[in-house]
């Protein structure tokens, strides 16, 4: 199993870059948007991409891997990509960045799976991909259990904005229910 392509934007909207190496460290991708600590990294299986007809890149995708098993592995699980030791965290939830290009019905959960890089170095188009046995607790994909799993854990005391940056969540898409959402789970 190996990477077979890498991929880095520049500003928000920008378009994907093709690149043959990339830097990285415990903050996420250098030369790209700055990102949410639990999406530092957007991994994709390239058999499953081409199974929609999609190109490398049109996910928006930063590393894709020639692992047709990546969408089964849980929360929490540890990958090797190059040097990279990446937390798996959850599922890229489709948006409408790639609904000119496939049903979201179809691409959920196959998206591309989110990570955070828990060391810094440099990965290479061809270099080995590969499941560790190491394991992180699990980090839930629904919104409402991720917030709740993130208060349990750093207190409700924590801003909105920060609350949506830490548990990765686009703050144009959420930003107008997480008031109501916080209070719901905060008490549950």
């Amino acid at each position: 199993m190996k990477v077979t392509n890498l991929f880095v934007k520049a500003e928000h909207g920008a378009p994907m870059r093709d690149v043959s190496s990339i830097r990285f460290s415990k903050h996420g991708l250098e030369g790209h948007v700055a990102s949410a600590p639990f999406r530092q990294v957007l991994v994709t299986s390239r058999s499953v991409t081409a199974a929609f007809g999609l190109n490398d890149g049109d996910l928006r995708e930063n590393v894709v891997v020639d692992f047709d098993g990546l969408y089964e592995l849980p929360s929490g699980t540890v990958v090797r990509i190059g040097e990279a030791l990446v937390r798996l965290t959850f599922h890229c939830e489709p948006c409408k960045k790639i609904a000119h290009l496939v049903d979201l019905k179809d691409v959920l959960h196959r998206r591309g799976v989110f990570g955070s890089f828990l060391n810094s170095g440099r990965i290479a188009v061809g270099d080995r991909f590969a499941v560790t046995e190491d394991r992180f607790e699990a980090i839930p994909y629904a919104v409402g259990e991720r917030i709740r799993w993130f208060l349990k854990r750093h207190g409700a005391s924590v801003a909105l904005v920060d609350l949506a940056h830490a548990i990765g969540l686009p703050a144009s898409s959420y930003g107008k229910a997480l008031p109501a959402l916080a209070r719901k789970f905060a008490s549950s």
